[in-house]
């Protein structure tokens, strides 16, 4: 009877440390597997998560995998790993957590901040949680609900660093008012241009409103001596939680601007940060037949960087001309500190120097440019904005009639006030 005993607590010790050696190995793993993951080496992590789940199910080697997939993009897998523990443990935080982020990464901010509500509602001082849910509503463009959240965040803790930086530019964005002056100044290295500058100077206001920015323009051009005058106003009004509109009028009675402009252009926000528009523009001028002009735009964000291609394609009765820009910005702390560059080939109608050019518009044929664009904001209230371009572009000279070739050298200085 003792042997049978010692050897029941014999093989009960053996089990009991089994047990323990496979707990201490799989904590060792999976320490091994965030390490891999926090690398870069997601892959390799997901691989040592599927073996210790076949071992046997743990909740937090399943909300890792679930989030390196997240991390790699692979929003269906994420959600298929995260929902699988979610059914296991409704109330758990950290995959809440998770599932909000693979939500907002995915751009559908309505089911992020669900998933960020049903942890408040049981944690409702949870810092973290309050952080994520109030970044999710600024992206959404809901500033008023982000101050309030971050406001009572830090009500709670007013050392929160990151919630300070938020919150003043939440509160960047909720200032409705804005008055802009812009000076440009083009030189001209050809005979036909008589090598004067022309000079283009703007005053604007904008505000924003519950249905989108609207803006009033006062346009002043001096060119060769002459002197011009153009009014002109555009609206961005919101039609969707992904769609909004751009509409421009413009009216002067002066021939060097178009008597009459127009634009018209839809912009809609993709999943995984890619934007596109379609549109057109409609230029006439007096004692000449009106220009329709389509464009579009297709772009995407790459972390702090924007890329987009914007081409225009102007039908005419000599052919149809394509003009094609390519548009990359460098963000720095906010959407108000950046570095820009253009490139483009042919001519544009949202470049207003050309617009100074009357019925010859499209008189340049063909066309080369390059600018490079600074904007700062400088207080929370002034934002400064500077650029510098050079063109080479073909155009008629009357004189000798033929196509000639100049170059053209910009300089571009803004001044605007948020209020």
């Amino acid at each position: 009877m003792k042997t049978i005993t010692g050897k029941r607590f014999s093989l009960t010790l053996l089990l009991l440390a089994g047990v323990g050696f496979f707990s201490l190995l799989s904590a060792q793993t999976f320490e091994e597997a965030k390490n891999l993951a926090f690398n870069g080496q997601r892959a390799k992590a997901r691989a040592i998560c599927r073996t210790i789940l076949a071992k046997g199910y743990d909740s937090d080697v399943a909300t890792l995998m679930g989030r390196t997939y997240a991390w790699d993009k692979q929003y269906d897998s994420a959600r298929v790993v995260l929902l699988e523990v979610l059914v296991k443990s409704p109330d758990n935080s950290d995959v809440l957590s998770a599932l909000a982020d693979v939500e907002y990464w995915n751009d559908r901010y309505p089911q992020a901040l669900e998933y960020c509500n049903r942890i408040l509602a049981k944690d409702p001082d949870n810092q973290s949680v309050q952080f994520q849910k109030a970044r999710i509503l600024n992206t959404a463009d809901r500033y008023d609900e982000a101050a309030l959240v971050l406001e009572k965040l830090l009500q709670k803790n007013s050392a929160n660093s990151d919630a300070l930086r938020l919150l003043e530019k939440v509160r960047l964005e909720l200032i409705k008012n804005k008055i802009t002056i812009n000076y440009t100044y083009d030189y001209f290295d050809n005979a036909a241009y008589k090598k004067e500058p022309w000079q283009l100077i703007y005053l604007q206001y904008s505000r924003k409103t519950s249905l989108g920015t609207v803006i009033g323009r006062v346009n002043y051009a001096n060119r060769f001596g002459l002197n011009a005058l153009q009014l002109e106003a555009d609206a961005y009004p919101k039609i969707g939680e992904n769609d909004y509109l751009y509409l421009n009028y413009g009216f002067s009675d002066m021939k060097i601007f178009p008597d009459h402009r127009g634009g018209f252009e839809w912009y809609h926000s993709f999943p995984r940060s890619f934007e596109g528009s379609i549109g057109g523009r409609l230029l006439h001028f007096q004692g000449s037949k009106g220009v329709i002009i389509y464009t579009g735009t297709f772009g995407k964000y790459f972390g702090n960087y924007w890329m987009s291609l914007r081409p225009f394609i102007t039908p005419g009765d000599n052919g149809t001309s394509v003009s094609t820009y390519l548009l990359v910005r460098r963000y720095f702390s906010d959407p108000q500190n950046y570095i820009g560059l253009r490139v483009g080939v042919g001519s544009s109608p949202d470049e207003r120097r050309l617009l100074l050019d009357g019925p010859n518009l499209l008189a340049h044929l063909k066309s080369q440019s390059i600018k490079v664009d600074y904007n700062h904001i400088f207080s929370n209230r002034w934002i400064l904005n500077t650029g510098l371009a050079y063109a080479n572009e073909e155009y008629w000279s009357p004189s000798e009639l033929r196509i000639k070739t100049g170059n053209v050298y910009s300089f571009e200085l803004g001044f605007a006030y948020l209020f």
